[in-house]
This record gives C-alpha cells, structure tokens and sequence, in this order.
C-alpha cells in the first residue's frame, strides 16, 4: 500500500474512526490484547548533517512486547529488537551495532484503554529511559559531558565509555562515536483490532558525546523533532507466542504493514 495510504488508515485509527467491534450498546467492547506483540516505532527529526546539511532524518525501532490485559489496562514487558536510522541522503550512514541492542535492559509499561462512541482508544502516557548512565533523578539530571564522570558506565561492554554508535560521512569520515542518552516518549492512538494497535509518538530526546574515535565527530550534530507529527507513529501488531528477533527481522517491516 502506498504510504499516503498507509498513514491515512493509521491516523484514522489514532482519532478513534476505526471501529474495534461493537457491543449492543453501541460503544466498542474491548478484545482481549493478551499475548506477544511486535511493535515498530518511527520517529522523525530535522537534523544538522556536517558537510550535507539539514535533513528529515526518521530512526525506526523494532521491539517484542508480551501483554497482559486486565480490565482497561495493558501491561507491555518489551525487549528491544533492532533499530535503524535514515539519514535522509545516501551519503551518511549510522549503524546500532547489535552489542548496542544486546545491552538494551527489558521494559515494562501500562497503557490505558478508554471505549468510546468511535472506538478504543489506547493511552501510554509519558515514559523516560536512559543509557549509558546511571542518574538519581532520571527526568531532569544533565546528562554528563565528560566520560570521566562516575555516573557514566560501559553498558555495551566494549571498552567505551557509554553507548558505542558507528558512523560514516561522504565516505571521507568514519568511525566510533560514544554517548549517552536519555529518551522520552508516549503513545496514543487506537485498538484497530484484536491483532493491531496503531497511532502516534510523542517524544524528546537528548543525547551527550562522550567521545570519538575520529575527531570529526565530537562536537555531535544538532536536531530538533519534525514538527509533522503523524510523521512520528507507531503500529504494533499480534504475533506467534514463539515469535522471536530473529522472526522480527527475517518479516522486515512488511510485518507492519495492514
């Protein structure tokens, strides 16, 4: 499907159009979300690229969630199964090693669901995570600066300060890039079905260089979120319980699709 298209029926099901299913009364009756789910997750930023210049640069994340539902709530344990990130032009490109992922620890959350006269509407409120740090308040300590800071931990194991990303300009300038993070985000859209949740992202987030294996990458690139917001989304759909990374790559994105 065209990808026009495709956003028209996501953002249909993210305003409550689309119907989960009726119950006498008129108002939708909730399916039972229970099971494992795969969840892809775009979201999309202006960013600075040194030597291109600004770009629409979109990181996608693919991720396995086991839900439990129980009554309006939805309680999602979610392990991260890959990431990558579209610089908006050929001539850069920035790779999540797998040792990145591997060390992402596995999440939990809880989403609401509210019925409605037009459908299910599907709420997870506003969530924080951060990388490569340990800070005692999460939401609003600076992220440090200097990798000689103690709250700052090899958490991919590679005998870098942080997290370890690769990266590539123009093919003249390549290497290792270390930082830090922190991610903020929340979801809300709509239950399409039994078998699919889709709807948007809001989110923020900042990152701290570290350090770099080539020079030319440590003052880091500037970049604020896409002010389009249905250019940031979510589609998370119902899979085998035996479904796994490995089944999450082998579909491609194709698994999201309607």
């Amino acid at each position: 499907m065209h990808k026009t298209l495709r956003r028209a029926a996501w953002m249909a099901a993210a305003l409550g159009i689309v119907l989960a299913g009726a119950s006498i009364s008129g108002m939708p009756t909730e399916p039972d979300l229970t099971g494992r789910w795969a969840i892809l997750q775009v979201t999309s930023q202006i960013g600075a690229i040194p030597l291109v210049g600004e770009r629409v640069r979109s990181t996608s994340s693919r991720a396995l969630l086991d839900v439990t539902h129980a009554g309006h709530e939805v309680v999602a344990v979610e392990s991260a199964c890959s990431t990558t990130i579209d610089n908006g032009t050929s001539l850069v490109r920035t790779v999540i090693p797998e040792a990145f992922l591997a060390s992402m620890p596995v999440g939990s959350w809880t989403a609401t669901l509210e019925p409605s006269a037009t459908g299910i509407l599907f709420e997870r409120p506003w969530r924080t995570t951060v990388n490569g740090v340990v800070l005692d308040d999460p939401e609003n300590d600076p992220l440090p600066t200097d990798a000689s800071d103690p709250r700052v931990f090899d958490q991919d194991g590679d005998g870098n300060p942080g997290l370890t990303v690769r990266v590539s300009v123009a093919g003249l300038f390549q290497g290792e890039v270390y930082v830090v993070q922190r991610d903020r985000s929340r979801l809300s859209g709509a239950v399409v079905s039994a078998d699919r949740v889709e709807g948007l992202v809001e989110w923020t987030s900042e990152q701290s260089v570290l350090g770099a294996s080539n020079s030319f990458f440590l003052g880091g690139a500037a970049s604020r979120p896409d002010p389009v917001a249905e250019h940031s989304y979510f589609v998370a759909r119902r899979v085998a319980d035996n479904f796994t990374c490995l089944d999450v790559a082998a579909a491609g994105d194709a698994l999201f699709e309607p």
